[in-house]
């Protein structure tokens, strides 16, 4: 199994051994230089996951000498050449992002769904907290997190159409000042980032994580408040299942299913659940008064 600590350096992966991860339905084996498991490693948690692997991924990045196009890395995947590329970072974003879309591609061909949305279970609830980018998601579950609930997933889920969810594993993506709402992750010390963002691998925060494949309860979805709404109580409100409906269909990534299929599978996926919307407060307040909502 791979190591996500962060702080891997080149003297201490000299001659890296292959790694191996679970991605959903798939067990995938990375061997790269040093430099791309260092920037590779952090995106990649473990999870324990609740089915076997029906498929195996294997990726190759090494660096290739000054030819005429200059020093770089070429990638492979299945032995076949994928991509070559200028230097480390680009290398793990190649491997990253097939190695995900390939394990969507093959969810989506099952009869799943995937949703932007995170997935957490909520004193023995199921909640899917839904919302466009940049309305709180991560800051909100890495509060619940924190505050004794099991977060499966910060980011996105697969929904079937007999109510049954899975959240996506990925460590949680962190913006600048979500430690002013959960002072916790200071405590963590320093952690990778990637651009504008930093890495917080869950295991840093909790005890080894267990996916579970579960029926969605409630569907939450999240809303900005007015300007000043960190100082404002949050409003919780039902919410018709129609208007959970059209969210998800907002937030969802069709691959190989079509609009209609897309549509039937998110309807029965929320067939049971109960919808709500939350607007304003911060993230502490948005907790509770969760809590006392969907108890």
């Amino acid at each position: 199994m791979c190591d996500p600590a962060p702080g891997r350096g080149r003297a201490a992966i000299a001659d890296p051994a292959p790694v191996a991860l679970r991605l959903l339905w798939h067990s995938v084996h990375v061997d790269a230089d040093a430099e791309v498991l260092d920037a590779l490693l952090p995106l990649l948690p473990q999870a324990t996951h609740p089915m076997p692997a029906l498929a195996t991924m294997h990726y190759t990045a090494r660096r290739s000498g000054d030819g005429a196009d200059g020093e770089g890395w070429d990638v492979g995947e299945e032995g076949d050449h994928l991509a070559r590329v200028s230097d480390a970072r680009a290398a793990s974003d190649a491997i990253y992002v097939r190695m995900h879309r390939r394990a969507f591609e093959l969810a989506s061909r099952r009869g799943w769904s995937r949703v932007h949305a995170a997935t957490v279970d909520l004193d023995g609830s199921r909640v899917l907290l839904v919302g466009p980018a940049g309305v709180g998601k991560t800051t909100l579950a890495l509060r619940l997190l924190y505050d004794g609930a099991d977060v499966q997933g910060d980011e996105s889920v697969l929904l079937r159409a007999d109510g049954t969810s899975l959240a996506v594993p990925r460590a949680f993506h962190v913006k600048a000042g979500t430690d002013a709402f959960v002072p916790e992750l200071r405590e963590l010390g320093e952690l990778p980032r990637v651009e504008d963002v930093t890495v917080v691998d869950p295991h840093l925060a909790r005890a080894p994580w267990v996916l579970t494949d579960a029926a969605i309860d409630h569907v939450v979805l999240l809303a900005r408040g007015d300007a000043g709404q960190a100082t404002n109580e949050p409003v919780v409100e039902p919410v018709s299942r129609a208007a959970v409906l059209e969210a998800l269909v907002q937030e969802a990534f069709p691959l190989t299913e079509s609009k209609a299929v897309l549509v039937r599978t998110l309807a029965g996926a929320i067939g049971g659940a109960q919808g709500h919307t939350a607007t304003g407060g911060d993230p502490a307040a948005t907790v509770s008064a969760l809590r006392a909502v969907l108890r």
